[in-house]
């Protein structure tokens, strides 16, 4: 029993490294200086002052090696922020120890961009904690502002600290890693292009229903949201379903919009005005997204080609326009995008509403985009499309869209 106890304890101090920091290097050379002299003349003073100090180090060495011992950190952070906001991370430090407490701890996370790829150096996110005495546990907090879209990761976390002298420093690595997709920075739609919206549904299918004004004519029923009253939760369906469905009483007239996201850039090209016009034909589209999730009633189907190809049909709830959000951020900019398969999810939107509102970064390519919709769907349904292209390094997006990038 005490050979296991000895086991486990040699293998919780052995996670933990020592090294000795810039003042500690200094008093080693010191050390070395006063014994050597003291050896060749035989100064027995001299010895016990180099003792005296080798004593220092070794005071250094066992104070970090049993501060950092049985030090356990979790981190609290979201998991989804926007672009250029701040975002609070919280670490939580515990100490299993029963007598010996902690102090002056560091706890260093790595912060590092998985995509799309950058050449950014890893950020670190540093919170310090005073003391955190036996068997209790100790906060420490600080904050992030990202400043680049994208996925990161935030951890692992080292805790370190260099109690009581500064001579040496113990660290301890704490493998826990969260990640954080970090959504596109909004911008605001200005009036023209509600106006260009509206012009562009003009003489195309939008669905609406008559539905009656008073509670008693519903016409439906639907799942819980937050905010319902409890008068309008029918009991006989929530028993039947086991979940909560109330009552609707109203529905507004649905209209359906279709967006393509063309993102194209030169493989030979890397320049900032051409990164610029990307970033901001992402950042409209987002902004798109946010306004049909929030919104009631009205939908948009979106297909976004670039590295990858995705479509989401049908917008009108945070949960899809999350998803949505979540590809955006991650999204890279192709030399050959692929708008065929882009489109090919997205046929039975257009059907509905055969007007396609392209977010590009290149010239027009209109009729490339009425051969592959042939291709889908055959000449005669074709020539019912009706392209609004926007080439955003051009400036088309001007007069609709205002937005200004992050530093």
């Amino acid at each position: 029993m005490e050979q296991r106890k000895r086991l486990r304890r040699a293998n919780r101090l052995s996670q933990v490294r020592f090294r000795l920091t810039r003042e500690g290097a200094n008093l080693v050379f010191v050390v070395v200086f006063i014994f050597v002299g003291a050896v060749l003349r035989d100064i027995s003073l001299l010895i016990l002052i180099a003792a005296a100090m080798i004593g220092l180090l070794l005071l250094q060495w066992r104070f970090n090696i049993t501060t950092i011992a049985r030090l356990h950190a979790t981190r609290r952070v979201l998991n989804r922020v926007n672009q250029g906001a701040k975002a609070q991370c919280t670490l939580t430090i515990s100490n299993s120890k029963r007598r010996v407490g902690a102090w002056l701890v560091i706890a260093d996370d790595t912060i590092k961009k998985v995509s799309p790829a950058g050449k950014r150096p890893n950020s670190h996110g540093k919170a310090i904690i005073d003391e955190i005495s036996p068997q209790s546990k100790t906060e420490g907090s600080y904050t992030l502002v990202f400043h680049e879209r994208g996925l990161y990761e935030v951890g692992p976390c080292t805790l370190s600290t260099r109690f009581p002298l500064g001579l040496g420093r113990g660290w301890r690595v704490i493998d826990q890693v969260d990640e954080i997709i970090v959504h596109p920075k909004l911008g605001e739609l200005k009036p023209a292009f509600k106006t260009l919206l509206q012009n562009s549904r003009d003489g195309h299918h939008h669905s609406s229903a008559h539905v009656g004004v008073h509670e008693a004519d519903f016409y439906g029923l639907r799942p819980w949201a937050s905010g319902d009253s409890r008068r309008w939760i029918h009991w006989r369906t929530t028993a039947r379903l086991g979940e909560l469905s109330v009552r609707q009483f109203d529905r507004l007239e649905q209209q359906q919009s279709c967006l393509l996201l063309d993102l194209f850039q030169a493989t030979d090209s890397e320049n900032a005005e051409q990164l610029l016009a990307c970033e901001k034909a992402i950042s409209f589209v987002a902004t798109l997204v946010t306004q049909a999730a929030r919104s009631h009633g009205n939908k948009l189907s979106v297909c976004i080609a670039g590295d990858s190809e995705f479509c989401l049909t049908g917008i009108q709830s945070s949960v899809l326009g999350n998803s949505m959000l979540d590809r955006l951020a991650t999204l890279s900019p192709s030399g050959n995008p692929n708008i065929a398969a882009a489109l090919k999810s997205m046929t039975p939107a257009l059907l509905a509403n055969p007007s396609l509102i392209v977010v590009s970064t290149r010239p027009q390519a209109s009729q490339s985009i009425q051969t592959t919709f042939s291709n889908l769907l055959g000449p005669k349904a074709s020539t019912r499309l009706r392209i609004h292209w926007f080439n955003v390094s051009q400036g088309d997006l001007e007069p609709y869209f205002l937005w200004t990038s992050s530093e």
